[in-house]
């Protein structure tokens, strides 16, 4: 599980912003506040923001970090971080990340905190630290010195009962690592599986969806197609999109319509018999390609209505709207995080994008329908739409907001940081307002004068100049 992140001068962020999952002493909807080792978590956050105000870079900086650990840096190459542009100096300043998560190790949940600072090439500083109750156990720390080689202090190898070989191992591997790499990265190749745990959070529980995606990696097990067929078609019909059904139709891998580097280096991620992925086509076409029998197998998903007949009839995916589409490849995701043994993490940007405002609650209400204070899934996305913010369906830490600050820089907070902020308050109508953060201070739009008595100029004053409530302490 996500417990908090902090990220400074990456992309449209400046100064750091902190996202915390921890629960506040909201007293509202406490049946799905999962209950951890020496805490509360939430098991959902949603972000509210207008148009360039930094949604999709959150989003992007857990993508890059994951891409950055699990991937990794070719020698020589750049590290692709993007710095702050509106401050002249965060060119020459690394970027930093910092993160908290809950991860399982055979077993036992274990807090760790995980931060590195890169610039565009090289790893200036890295670490590694298991949190406990009353102190830290340091793994590893790293940072550069002035020949831009790294330098490490390999704590956990440097302790009374490690096997020499296993100390002389860990620092063969650190010096080893390239400067513009992770030591994250470089151990789980190295096959240190004493970090595997945190690595193994990163590649496999994260989950980050874009809005335009050309795939969706969602790993879909042969034994389970059936079950997440129905599912997904259940979701379509609840829907009311007319559709009572899908199927698969197979066709030939060497058909599917991707360029073949990319084809090729798609299926090379389905190496576990029965294991499979999803694919969106550039034509709007969903397919899905498992191995089986150590055969791989591709289909074309087919969606089925009925004519005035009774009969059934066949509708290619790229002849569905784009609602439909969206709420297809979000299907998948949900039936993930309903599971009563998932430990996934989705980030969704937009998850009401091209949906109706109450399929995008009833989705969010399906995944909370589902939670308990064992659950270990979480929820977080970023959404424009601001019917979806109402304390019947939010506690107060999970509505966030999001704003580009006077220097252009992302700036976001925690409705619970605002105080007198009441259960039975309109929250969506302060919103609105501008009494949080997050909303567009819109200006008249140019081309042509307002109408004469027109009450549009008065709507743009009052949104842009109401008072904002006085930001507090977390609230009980």
């Amino acid at each position: 599980m996500l417990v908090s992140l902090s990220v400074s001068n990456f992309l449209s962020i400046d100064g750091p912003i902190e996202f915390s999952m921890e629960a506040s002493k909201e007293s509202l909807h406490q049946e799905r506040v999962a209950e951890v080792p020496g805490g509360r978590l939430l098991q959902a956050s949603a972000i509210w923001g207008g148009n360039a105000s930094g949604k999709s870079n959150f989003c992007e900086v857990l993508h890059f970090a994951q891409h950055l650990i699990v991937v990794g840096t070719l020698a020589d190459r750049p590290t692709g971080r993007v710095p702050f542009k509106l401050r002249k100096k965060a060119v020459e300043e690394p970027s930093r990340f910092e993160f908290e998560i809950l991860v399982d190790d055979k077993g036992e949940e274990k807090l760790f905190r995980y931060a590195f600072a890169i610039t565009g090439k090289t790893v200036v500083s890295e670490s590694l630290a298991e949190i406990r109750k009353a102190s830290e156990k340091t793994y590893f720390t790293r940072s550069a010195a002035t020949d831009g080689q790294p330098v490490f202090t390999l704590d956990w190898w440097g302790r009374k009962g490690v096997l020499e070989e296993e100390r002389q191992f860990a620092g063969f591997v650190a010096k080893g690592t390239k400067p513009n790499q992770l030591f994250l990265h470089e151990a789980m190749d190295r096959n240190m599986p004493l970090l595997a745990p945190v690595f193994c959070w990163f590649r496999d529980q994260l989950v980050v969806l874009e809005p335009g995606a050309v795939s969706m990696p969602l790993e879909i097990q042969e034994s389970n197609r059936e079950e997440l067929r129905g599912y997904v078609a259940d979701i379509l019909r609840r829907a009311d999109t007319g559709i009572i059904g899908i199927r698969p139709v197979e066709v030939q891998v060497a058909t599917l319509p991707m360029p073949p580097k990319q084809l090729e280096a798609l299926l090379d991620e389905i190496k576990e018999e029965d294991g499979g992925i999803s694919l969106l086509a550039p034509s709007g076409q969903r397919f899905s390609v498992f191995r089986k029998q150590g055969e791989l197998i591709a289909a074309r998903i087919v969606t089925l209505r009925r004519d005035a007949d009774g009969e059934e009839v066949q509708f290619e995916m790229n002849d569905e709207s784009d609602g439909t589409l969206r709420l297809f490849d979000l299907a998948p995701a949900f039936h993930d995080l309903g599971s009563s043994k998932s430990r996934k993490v989705y980030v969704i940007d937009e998850l009401d994008r091209s949906m109706h405002t109450h399929l995008a609650s009833a989705l969010v209400e399906l995944y909370f329908s589902t939670l308990t204070k064992d659950t270990r899934s979480q929820l977080i996305f970023t959404t424009h739409d601001s019917t979806l913010m109402e304390q019947r369906l939010f506690r107060r830490d999970e509505i966030w907001f999001i704003q580009r600050g006077v220097h252009g820089n992302t700036e976001m907070e925690s409705l619970s940081n605002y105080k007198d902020v009441r259960h039975d308050k309109d929250i969506r109508k302060a919103y609105l307002l501008g009494r949080f953060s997050g909303v567009p201070h819109l200006k008249s739009f140019g081309g042509r004068p307002w109408p004469a008595g027109s009450k549009e100029p008065e709507l743009f004053d009052r949104l842009n100049e109401a008072p904002s409530l006085p930001p507090a302490s977390k609230h009980s």
